[in-house]
């Protein structure tokens, strides 16, 4: 996710994470701290009727190895292509005339929905969107060009936004993303797409799209003449984009980015172990690893309350900065007497430190615990510890992340690091702590160069070795 470099005055000071029905949004805001008007929200988790369906094509093999289906047929060879690859990973080679779906892992009836797709489509006209039981879009996105176009269906769009100039992404590539949602009052019933491109720090377009409610799956096709491409498909029933300066969604593995899809029984304590290999970064406070544990209102409501924190900021000359985030507002606090939440310098620590990252909900000591211990690092800056004050419920939710702020100073490429995350696991005490089940660990998106290898977990299925 994204927060702010350390410069005054700007988009800084202040790093503010907000959960949406489980979703983790990071944006950068101004210096002095002020709510985030909130547009829309999902309700509050079912968990019974929640899904997440998640696209990738790192593994190769066909379009039907990942849940795809042919609705219409085109000319050519559908298949997984590395000619223009995603940050690295490859993506789905869709020729002209050619139109699929998906509808693995989607519960219907649901009253809020969200999808994201990455799209490659310099000279071609692609769709995106929801369908119904019969085949027929009932939300859809085309892409043509540098133009964004949305509406009910292929035959009903109207113009929505240019794809900015300076993007994040890969050249030739657009990231789209939408909420749609039973947007009805008393007197009038409606179905409404809010419609993101290339990020979500505004929305582009809201669309009305009545027979949404009847969505089945998400297709997606190619109107136009020459080959296009797809990646990184998420549909769920959690809210991925949100109007939030700043958020770019992030790719790797967790439960965040909308696809906290199941509770966990209820845990006191969450416990990981970091290693950070080696890294090379040119700016203090600009890029981040660390674990998160919420309650049960910061894991099925959208909201900056009652989730929690704890990592390290990654920072230049081999330093780092510890910090947690309390769980009352979006607010890092580093580990510092007066609990400043500016931006840190860290401290030094060598290539290849271990270190133990703990939350513990202490109920005895109406207290929640944080610690970080760098057992690598001289006694004086080994044992990092913080508590608070707190009477709320037990944590149900827990997920993982690195997060990242392209740097207008700064090239991405100039940004640098190897690290694993393992031994996640939770409990009600250090001595009953149980790894988490390789099916809870989800995909979801991170934007970094290629150059980045990120290990996320230690077990051989949710773990996953990223190039890019």
């Amino acid at each position: 996710m994204t927060y702010p470099s350390n410069h005054e005055g700007d988009f800084t000071s202040f790093r503010r994470y907000c959960i949406d029905d489980g979703v983790d949004v990071a944006q950068f805001m101004a210096s002095s701290y002020n709510p985030v008007k909130e547009e829309l929200y999902a309700p509050a988790s079912s968990t019974a009727g929640s899904f997440a369906l998640i696209s990738y094509f790192d593994q190769g093999g066909s379009y039907s190895d990942y849940g795809w289906h042919l609705m219409k047929t085109g000319h050519g060879k559908l298949m997984i292509s590395n000619s223009n690859d995603y940050f690295g990973e490859p993506s789905l080679e869709v020729p002209s005339g050619y139109t699929l779906y998906n509808t693995g892992n989607v519960t219907t009836g649901d009253q809020f929905v969200s999808f994201q797709v990455a799209i490659y489509s310099p000279s071609s006209q692609v769709i995106v969107g929801l369908i119904n039981g019969n085949g027929q879009f009932v939300a859809t996105i085309a892409v043509e060009e540098s133009n964004v176009f949305a509406g009910e269906n292929p035959s009903a769009l109207s113009f929505v936004s240019k794809v900015p100039s300076a993007s994040v992404y890969p050249a030739g590539w657009v990231y789209i993303s939408a909420n749609v949602f039973n947007s009805s009052s008393k007197t009038q019933y409606s179905w409404t797409m809010q419609v993101f491109v290339d990020g979500s720090s505004s929305i582009a377009s809201n669309v009305s799209v009545p027979s949404a409610f009847s969505y089945t799956g998400i297709a997606i096709g190619n109107n136009g003449m020459k080959d296009v491409y797809f990646t990184d498909i998420v549909f769920t029933s959690y809210e991925i984009p949100i109007y939030i300066p700043g958020y770019n969604p992030m790719e790797g593995y967790g439960q965040g980015s909308g696809l906290l899809v199941t509770l966990l029984p209820a845990f006191t304590t969450l416990h990981a172990n970091m290693i950070l290999y080696n890294w090379s970064v040119p700016e203090t406070g600009i890029l981040s690893f660390q674990i998160n544990a919420m309650n049960y209102y910061g894991a099925t409501r959208s909201s900056c309350k009652g989730f929690f924190q704890l990592g390290v900021d990654i920072d230049p000359n081999g330093h780092i900065a510890p910090w947690y985030v309390e769980g009352t507002n979006c607010i890092a606090h580093y580990f510092l007497n007066s609990n400043n939440p500016a931006v840190q310098p860290g401290f030094s620590t060598p290539d290849g430190s271990m270190l133990s990252l703990t939350i513990q909900d202490q109920p005895s000591n109406k207290s929640i615990f944080f610690q970080i211990i760098d057992y690598s690092a001289p006694v004086g800056y080994r044992y990092w510890n913080a508590s608070i004050p707190y009477n709320g419920t037990e944590f149900y939710a827990t997920y993982t992340q690195m997060e990242f702020q392209p740097s207008s100073s700064y090239p991405i490429n100039d940004y640098y690091f190897n690290g694993t995350l393992y031994n996640m696991s939770y409990g009600n005490s250090m001595s009953t702590l149980q790894p988490l089940n390789d099916s809870y660990m989800l995909p979801f998106t991170l934007n970094a160069p290629p150059t980045w290898s990120l290990t996320y977990y230690n077990d051989g299925i949710s773990g996953y070795q990223q190039i890019g």
